[in-house]
């Protein structure tokens, strides 16, 4: 098989997700070459190493340099965007022209940085698979707004009102767009029955569930003594919901206050601020650490007492999957894709979100040693039978092979693993 890889990706789990794919096609005796924009994120987990071939396409994107035009910024802002999205079309239909050429199988896509669904797909003959990690959720999900967001005086709110109308245009432009390039996809694959459930709401398309895996190997237990914190993992932003576990973290009793450490691979220095001063006004210490290693992130998921999870709406979470690769405890949410993940009572506990529900829950894990190995061992166990990545490859073949292309064939184990919830 031969296939043509895309992206321009930020690091992050879907770029993640690409590369441990890339992994597994390269492993099984395919051909994949890389095509991406300039602007792609190749540092964090690099796929240049891994595929037969890569080609960069230089992208040069106008910058939002306008904070020096007073009542005029948002709108020179809007036309730079109209001006990136030129640029970025114009670099798609050349990396297509140089796909088709090629003689591929079919294209497997990912998310654009810019606009989500790729502009790639308008412009392909070759039949393509986009894995859409999620819809675009700022057009599509209620704002979680913070203090530090809101305007103030009556100088900002005037500005506000001001720019109310160019950012009415972004978001109809980058909506439309987005709306545009996802239909235009041959096969739309997604992580979880919980993101294709939001992918119909978003863009009234089906989409087909290809659940991803952990790398069993690098995450895993190291029988290494636990600290006296608790772990949580996600980009520091309203969305992945810290606020919440600092609420129940503060209703412990007060002898029972594990440290909450928070790694991130970006962090939002306003909600940075806001949370650090959430936190002290509820007695409860917290810790950041930002783009840690891999090696340093295994470590930290094996010294925690516990891994706590309460994004908003996750649309999967690779980081419950994670601890529960490292033998540890789960104590999320009950929402989200991480629903279909974790076990309640198995190998953690799915709670409502409300702080006392979260904080009983996290409590009977803390004050019970052979409670918390039980579930951190039948963690380490679940991944180990349904969530491995030769596991999700097989899934993921399972699923390109509908777009029934003749020539379409895909080695396979000899029995590929569903999942039976």
């Amino acid at each position: 098989m031969k296939i043509a890889l895309y992206h321009n990706l930020t690091s992050g789990g879907s770029k993640r997700e690409a590369y441990e794919f890339t992994k597994q096609f390269a492993r099984n005796g395919h051909t994949v070459d890389l095509y991406c924009p300039s602007t792609a994120n190749e540092e964090f987990l690099s796929l240049a190493s891994i595929v037969h071939q890569s080609f960069t396409f230089d992208l040069r994107l106008g910058d939002n340099f306008s904070g020096r035009l007073p009542l005029l910024r948002r709108y020179v802002d809007l036309a730079v965007l109209h001006l990136n999205l030129r640029r970025l079309r114009q670099v798609a239909r050349r990396i297509a022209a140089q796909i088709d050429a090629g003689a591929y199988d079919f294209v497997f896509a990912h998310h654009d940085r810019i606009v989500q669904s790729p502009y790639l797909l308008r412009f392909l003959r070759t039949p393509s698979a986009y894995y859409c990690a999620e819809p675009m959720r700022e057009f599509y999900e209620p704002p979680i707004v913070r203090p530090y967001q809101r305007p103030r005086g009556a100088v900002e709110q005037m500005q506000r009102r001001w720019y109310a109308l160019a950012r009415w245009l972004r978001d109809r432009v980058v909506k439309s767009e987005d709306r545009k390039n996802v239909r235009r996809a041959s096969l739309l694959l997604t992580n979880s029955h919980f993101t294709a459930e939001s992918i119909y709401r978003a863009y009234g398309l089906r989409a087909r569930v290809s659940y991803l895996g952990v790398d069993t190997e690098r995450f895993k237990p190291l029988d290494l003594e636990r600290g006296d914190f608790v772990l949580s993992v996600g980009a520091v932003s309203p969305l992945k919901g810290y606020d919440f576990l600092i609420e129940a973290l503060a209703q412990l009793p007060a002898r029972q206050h594990p440290r909450l450490l928070i790694v991130g691979n970006t962090a939002s220095i306003g909600e940075t601020t806001f949370l650090r001063q959430h936190a002290e006004a509820r007695s409860v210490v917290l810790e950041f650490r930002v783009n840690v290693s891999d090696d340093e992130l295994v470590r930290l998921y094996n010294q925690a007492r516990a891994f706590v999870y309460s994004p908003v709406l996750e649309p999967f979470g690779f980081a419950p999957l994670e601890a529960m690769a490292c033998g540890t405890p789960v104590v999320a949410v009950n929402e989200g894709g991480v629903r279909e993940s974790v076990r309640d009572g198995e190998t953690g506990y799915l709670v409502p979100r409300d702080p006392g529900a979260f904080a009983e829950a996290l409590q009977r894990v803390l004050s019970d040693a052979r409670l918390a190995q039980t579930l951190g061992q039948n963690g380490r166990a679940e991944v180990l039978r349904c969530w491995t990545w030769k596991q999700a490859y097989d899934r993921l073949v399972e699923n390109v092979q509908t777009l029934q292309q003749p020539a379409l064939s895909l080695a396979k184990g000899p029995n590929v693993s569903t999942l039976h919830r």
